[in-house]
């Protein structure tokens, strides 16, 4: 656990240097990777719950159309989003603003949940389709920071602490023998302690950035560490997509 503890914060920092010296380009490509990320999530849900394993375009556009509550309100952000691009890192605000940027985020969106909603209604699962209406419209009719966070709390992360359900050994052996309730007590107390650490990190830089002098260039340092610390996350979840399927 040392050694894995060691490797996950060496590439937190390596991905928060390149992010600080080497410009824009490398900003876009981890915002584009943890795209890739949340997009693989909801194909990955599709897969386990409905064992729907669509050919190579549907399930681009399943994943693309899983992504309606961060690619849409990316494209309605506007202003705000050239603001805190450009405290993250100058040449960034350019490469992701302007109509012709939000304007092809939305046309891709539409595109992607088109298909995936009629392929998901032809092959029978309405689910699939009703969930992809669902987050679409969250991200068409809420604020976009909420509605980020509402689809990140209430779709990504949930999902990902239920299919910890079968990856952490003892709580698979109870999920396996029909004692689900078992199964989830058990992940709330081995998740009790690095939880708490994590609400009290998010307070304190709620609370940096309320009271900061100039929030929105605390928000872009924000988001930058924030995203440091997907992109070893990813390559975790990446690792169990690959170890499980």
């Amino acid at each position: 656990m040392l050694a894995i503890g060691v490797v996950y914060a060496g590439i937190a920092v390596a991905a928060w240097a390149l992010m600080e010296w080497a410009g824009p380009i490398a900003l876009v490509v981890v915002v584009a990777l943890s795209v890739v990320h949340f997009g693989l999530g909801e194909l990955e849900v599709c897969h386990q719950l409905t064992g729907w394993r669509p050919g190579l375009l549907v399930a681009v556009a399943v994943a693309i159309a899983g992504c309606g509550a961060l690619v849409l309100p990316l494209a309605r952000s506007g202003d705000q989003l050239e603001e805190v691009a450009a405290a993250m890192s100058p040449g960034l605000a350019p490469l992701i603003s302007g109509r012709p940027f939000e304007m092809s985020l939305a046309g891709i969106w539409l595109v992607a949940a088109a298909v995936a909603i009629i392929a998901s209604i032809r092959a029978a699962h309405r689910l699939v389709a009703l969930d992809i209406a669902l987050v679409g419209a969250l991200g068409l009719i809420a604020p976009p920071l909420v509605a980020f966070a509402v689809w990140f709390g209430g779709w990504h992360a949930i999902r990902h602490c239920a299919r910890m359900l079968t990856v952490e050994p003892e709580c698979a052996a109870l999920v396996r023998s029909g004692r689900d309730r078992s199964a989830v007590l058990r992940l709330i107390r081995l998740a009790a302690l690095p939880s708490v650490a994590a609400l009290i990190t998010a307070l304190a830089l709620g609370w940096i950035t309320v009271t900061a002098a100039d929030p929105t260039v605390v928000v872009g340092e924000i988001l930058r560490l924030l995203l440091a610390l997907t992109l070893p996350h990813m390559v975790v979840v990446w690792w169990l997509d690959r170890a499980t399927d």
